[in-house]
C-alpha cells in the first residue's frame, strides 16, 4: 500500500480480506484497546516511552512470518519515498531469498486529491478519535513520491 493518511489504504485491507495485513497502527490499535484507551493516546504514550522499535520490531516480525510460511500478505503503511520503499523490497526480497521463498510484490498506489483526504479524515476522526495533525498530513502529500515499477515491484495498481 502507498498513499498518505486518509487517502483510503485500510479500507482497500478491510475489503479485501485474504490478505494477511502487515500494519504499525494496528499494533498501535491493539495497545491501545489493551489499555482502554483511544488511539491517539496510545501513540503519545508509545512516543513517550520511546516504544517504536518494539511496534517496528513486531511489525517486521509478522511480515517475516507471512514470508516464510508462504502467506499472501498486504502492508498497511503509507510508504511515501522511494528510497523508503526500494530499501524495504530489497530486505523482503533478502529475507525470500535467504529462506528459499518466491516473493511477487505488488504495489496499491492510492493518489487521492488532497480535499478527499481531509474530508475522510475528519470522518474518521468522529468515529474513531483518531486524530492526526494537518500539517503531518501536508507533509506527507509533499513528500509523496508515485511509485514506479523499477522500485522493484511487479504490478502497480492506482486508485484515483
Amino acid at each position: 500500500m502507498v498513499g498518505v493518511s486518509g487517502s483510503g489504504k485500510t479500507t482497500w485491507v478491510n475489503s479485501h480480506k485474504q490478505y494477511t495485513v502487515c500494519s504499525t497502527d494496528a499494533i498501535i490499535e491493539e495497545l491501545a484497546t489493551s489499555m482502554g484507551i483511544s488511539y491517539t493516546e496510545a501513540f503519545e504514550y508509545i512516543q513517550f516511552k520511546k516504544k517504536f522499535d518494539y511496534i517496528t520490531e513486531k511489525f517486521f516480525e509478522k511480515i517475516r512470518n507471512c514470508i516464510l510460511h508462504d502467506k499472501d500478505f498486504v502492508i498497511d503503511r503509507t510508504h511515501l519515498k522511494r528510497n523508503v520503499r526500494i530499501s524495504l523490497i530489497n530486505e523482503l526480497k533478502t529475507v525470500a531469498e535467504e529462506n528459499g521463498r518466491e516473493l511477487e510484490l505488488s504495489a496499491i498506489s492510492f493518489e487521492i486529491p488532497e480535499k478527499i483526504i481531509f474530508e475522510r479524515l475528519k470522518t474518521r476522526e468522529k468515529k474513531t478519535q483518531k486524530f492526526i495533525p494537518k500539517q503531518v498530513i501536508y507533509d506527507q502529500i509533499n513528500s509523496f513520491n508515485i511509485p514506479t515499477n523499477d522500485e522493484g515491484f511487479s504490478y502497480i495498481e492506482r486508485i484515483h
